[in-house]
């Protein structure tokens, strides 16, 4: 599955609704809506619960299945 490993340059405002991440705290989650400020991303994780993730708490983003 290809990935992009977020950086300072990433544009989290292109991160798509069903992509897949991984935290810093090793949790997968999945992109359920962009909220679109460049910062907060409306997530599911592996139990179905909904969170706001933070830009500061991700550490790599994969496509969209």
């Amino acid at each position: 599955m290809p990935r992009l490993i977020l950086n300072t340059s990433t544009d989290l405002l292109k991160v798509p609704e069903g992509a897949g991440m991984v935290l810093h705290d090793g949790r997968k989650m999945v992109v359920k809506e962009n909220i679109g400020d460049g910062q907060w991303l409306d997530c599911t994780d592996a139990d179905g619960e909904l969170e706001l993730v933070h830009a500061q708490d991700i550490a790599e983003v994969h496509t969209p299945e």
